[in-house]
């Protein structure tokens, strides 16, 4: 399953993994990312009065069985003479931190529930328990993604194999970041929609600012994850066509779960594929930096405006002009501003400084 990869000294590297085991750990995150989900509708759904719940056995037992293959690979790997620190594939010494984190958020997630009862609607998403839970688990989904940005002999990825287990973790890994996110997402919380606007409407003023504020903010919120894990792809990567398409879909066909808005997959699969057609386009690259400022913006902005496409066919939008193109405006700004951090503009050389050019 795993290979120690060579080096001209005697001395033993720490492993890389093989394509056969990043597919395993990401069909096993996949398994517990679809369980969080799961929950997610179920708290939604279903009245829970119990932390033994089946919902909560198919989250937990993805992380058990997590547990057991990460744990039997420390293993291997210090039998094998490996030092603990690089008993692990190169990549997935933070999976087993995550695993760590995780458990721990779990064990005191009980307690808490057993303290405080069960969290209502948005307390569930900022109860400390849950917040290591998320952190844990964004380290764990992660190792396949991590595995392949630190592979050096793949300037790309050169077949399925490969880039498969990638995509399945960068997907994971974008949907933990929108669960953890849920109170500021528009597929979960679609408040233009027309019939729920018109309710907002009824409140008094202040209320209604804030129901404003907080819908603008979830454009903005998720325009900077989908910019920044776009732009970390576009710097290391020449991504394989319809690859960002799968990933758009499979992210929204997750929230769309939630609360059965299946509906919404629509405009994340349109903005996926234009994202593709895009990348093919334009090749973008930090040796011509106006490609990656132009899709930064393109994106979100195709992203945002699909979104307000599909809720004018379907539900009805119920904002007002001014909000639905500020929305769109501000989408686009947030993914051009995130360039700059991903992409920062090239400073001038220590000589160049001294003689004031």
């Amino acid at each position: 399953m795993l290979s120690v990869h060579g080096t001209d000294s005697p001395t033993l590297a720490a492993p890389r993994s093989s394509p056969r085991f990043d597919t395993i750990m990401a069909g096993v995150s996949t398994w517990m990312v679809l369980g969080l989900y799961i929950d997610g509708w179920s708290h939604r759904h279903v009245a829970l009065d119990t932390f033994f719940s089946p919902y909560h056995a198919i989250f937990y037992s993805g992380y058990l069985a997590f547990a057991v293959l990460i744990l039997l690979t420390l293993a291997k790997g210090i039998l094998a003479g490996l030092p603990f620190r690089q008993a692990l594939p190169v990549g997935y010494g933070k999976s087993l931190l995550g695993l760590i984190l995780h458990g721990a958020g779990g064990v005191v997630d009980m307690a808490w529930h057993q303290v405080f009862g069960f969290e209502l609607s948005s307390e569930a998403l900022v109860s400390p328990p849950h917040l290591m839970i998320f952190a844990g688990l964004t380290l764990i989904v992660s190792g396949p993604l991590r595995a392949a940005w630190l592979r050096p002999e793949q300037a790309a990825l050169p077949s399925r194999r490969y880039w498969t287990p990638m995509l399945i973790s960068l997907a994971l890994l974008w949907s933990v970041l929108t669960f953890g996110t849920l109170i500021l997402h528009p597929i979960v919380a679609p408040h233009a929609i027309k019939s729920r606007w018109v309710m907002y409407a009824s409140f008094p003023g202040p209320a209604l600012d804030m129901a404003r504020t907080v819908s603008i903010g979830s454009f903005i919120v998720q325009s900077a994850i989908t910019a920044g894990l776009l732009l970390l792809l576009i710097r290391r990567w020449q991504l394989p066509r319809l690859a960002l398409t799968l990933v758009f879909t499979a992210n929204a066909a997750l929230l769309s779960l939630l609360d059965d808005q299946y509906w919404l997959i629509l405009p994340s699969l349109c903005s996926g594929w234009a994202t593709d057609w895009l990348l093919t386009r334009l090749q973008p690259c930090g040796r011509r930096p106006w490609t990656v400022r132009l899709v930064a913006a393109t994106v979100p902005l195709v992203s945002t405006t699909g979104y307000f496409i599909t809720l004018a066919a379907t539900a009805g939008v119920g904002w007002s002009a001014t909000m639905v193109t500020g929305a769109i405006t501000l989408s686009a700004m947030t993914g051009l501003l995130i360039s700059y951090m991903v992409f920062p503009p090239p400073t001038p050389t220590h000589r160049a400084s001294e003689h004031g050019i």
